[in-house]
């Protein structure tokens, strides 16, 4: 049986078209996700195998239509593994902290 690691979640952008790709995206692609909407906002958990789900989110992000306006975080972690992960895209890119 595989590890889930939970992925806590959080985007903010005042484009509201990419918000809703956001939203969308996430819903369809993982299972057990739980989102929180706002005006310029958006956050919840999802989980997803073993880590962090680079694959996806990358998917996810190349939909934007104004990729340097979004700031995302993610931060991902399985306890059973010790696993920590966390991700910053903004001004167009990611940092790795």
């Amino acid at each position: 049986m595989a590890n889930y690691a939970t992925n806590i979640f959080y985007a903010s952008t005042e484009n509201e078209k990419d918000l809703d790709k956001v939203e969308k995206f996430l819903d369809e692609t993982f299972c057990d996700c739980y989102l929180d909407r706002a005006e310029d906002s958006i956050e919840g958990e999802f989980f997803s195998k073993w880590d962090y789900p680079e694959k996806e989110i990358n998917e996810m992000i190349s939909l934007l239509e104004s990729k340097d306006k979004i700031y995302i975080r993610v931060l991902t972690h399985e306890l059973c593994n010790e696993y920590v992960n966390f991700q910053v895209f903004s001004n167009g890119e990611w940092s790795y902290r």
